[in-house]
């Protein structure tokens, strides 16, 4: 949690996740499964029940990261690796 705020009576609360390619080799493809959501995601983008890459991001290079954030007004999503394809 990076920052909360209480509007309309109500706390809310920004999370910022980051993921990092552990590997030695490029990450072609992502896809994060992202369940306990109830709010609006940044730096990712939505694919069916999956996130993926966002438009400019086409590969995550060998130990580079990728932030996205979130806000929603309760404890933190379930955040966790689907599938991944490294090239």
């Amino acid at each position: 949690m990076t920052k909360s705020w209480v509007a309309g009576g109500r706390t809310y609360y920004r999370y910022s996740t980051i993921v990092t390619n552990k590997s030695t080799k490029n990450l072609k493809s992502l896809n994060l499964s992202i369940s306990k959501l109830y709010g609006p995601l940044w730096g990712l983008t939505k694919s069916g029940d999956s996130y993926t890459f966002p438009p400019w991001i086409s590969t995550l290079s060998a130990g580079k990261s990728l932030e996205f954030v979130y806000i929603h007004s309760t404890t933190p999503a379930d955040v966790s690796v689907a599938n991944y394809l490294l090239a």
